[in-house]
């Protein structure tokens, strides 16, 4: 008996933490509400059982062994090669990716990244504005807590195209036309979420928005 509780004492003391990342590197425009996501974000990921580390070095990508990788609001060219390739890997292989905001205005050359990973490419947006987000799936984690429909502020994203093989989660309407605004895919083994909330300060002491953050990590972790 005294064994076997040693023995079950020693295999609990060698089972390892879960690990979420939580990458904001940029090299064009850098938001400044990165500082306050990445808090909101390691306290949602502690929340949920994670050890999590914040970085800003691509290298990390590829160095870190982790189940969960969160893009907060990258820019622009941020990986090199080698990184780029891990990445795909790591979804592929069963990994979850959760891209925030500007997630869909980075690494413009990685086809793999537009076309699969986040679905699409940032093309342009207006001024910061009070609007009505539409609820599409009532039921998804990272939706179902939302009224309807969800009004908030924040800059509201047009993208190049409207994502294909996906599930479209959120969508929204102004002058610039009705689109989606959050989705989520299943790539291969592994899960990738996008949201195009979260430019603002405010946007990460909102309950309701950083919950939605939640069931994008909770369902990616699936």
């Amino acid at each position: 008996m005294v064994k076997s509780v040693i023995l079950l004492l020693l295999l609990a003391s060698c089972t390892s933490q879960k690990h979420l990342v939580v990458f904001s590197e940029t090299s064009g425009y850098r938001h400044e509400s990165i500082p306050d996501g990445a808090k909101a974000i390691t306290e949602i990921g502690e929340e949920l059982g994670y050890k999590v580390t914040h970085t800003e070095n691509s290298a990390d990508i590829a160095d870190l062994e982790y189940e969960v990788i969160v893009f907060l609001s990258p820019t622009l060219d941020v990986m090199n090669e080698t990184e780029q390739l891990y990445l795909k890997a790591f979804v592929e292989k069963g990994g979850g990716f959760v891209g925030i905001h500007s997630a869909t205005n980075c690494e413009y050359e990685f086809d793999w990244y537009i076309d699969t990973l986040v679905g699409a490419k940032f093309d342009f947006h207006r001024a910061v504005k009070l609007l009505d987000v539409d609820v599409i799936n009532t039921t998804h984690p990272s939706t179902k807590h939302l009224p309807h429909p969800w009004t908030r502020t924040d800059e509201w994203y047009c993208y190049d195209r409207v994502p294909a093989n996906v599930t479209i989660l959120l969508e929204i309407e102004d002058d610039d036309g009705r689109r989606p605004i959050a989705w989520c895919s299943e790539i291969k083994q592994g899960r990738s979420f996008y949201t195009g909330g979260g430019h603002t300060k405010e946007s990460y002491s909102d309950t309701e928005f950083l919950n939605h953050i939640k069931g994008g990590i909770e369902w990616v972790s699936q």
